[in-house]
C-alpha cells in the first residue's frame, strides 16, 4: 500500500511537458529531435530530462523509461 502512495505522488511531481518529453523519449527520439518536435530547445530538453531523473531520485533516463511504464504513462 505504501508503495502505491509513494508512486502516485511522484507521478504528480512530473509536469505535462515532461510526460510529453518521456513518452517521445521512449519511442527512441533523442534530445534534439524531440525539441524540433516540440519546438523548444535540446538544452532545454536535457534539463527537462535531468529534472525528472533527480526529482523521481533515479540515476538515468534509463530508469525514467522504465518508471514511466511501471507508472502506466506509457503503454505497450
Amino acid at each position: 500500500m505504501t508503495n502505491n502512495i509513494h508512486l502516485q505522488e511522484s507521478n504528480n511531481l512530473i509536469t505535462e511537458r515532461e510526460i510529453e518529453i518521456v513518452k517521445l523519449l521512449s519511442k527512441g527520439y533523442n534530445s534534439k529531435e524531440i525539441g524540433d518536435m516540440l519546438f523548444i530547445s535540446e538544452h532545454t530538453v536535457n534539463t527537462h530530462r535531468r529534472n525528472m531523473v533527480r526529482k523521481l531520485d533515479l540515476r538515468n533516463s534509463y530508469q525514467l523509461i522504465v518508471w514511466a511504464f511501471k507508472q502506466r504513462i506509457l503503454s505497450y
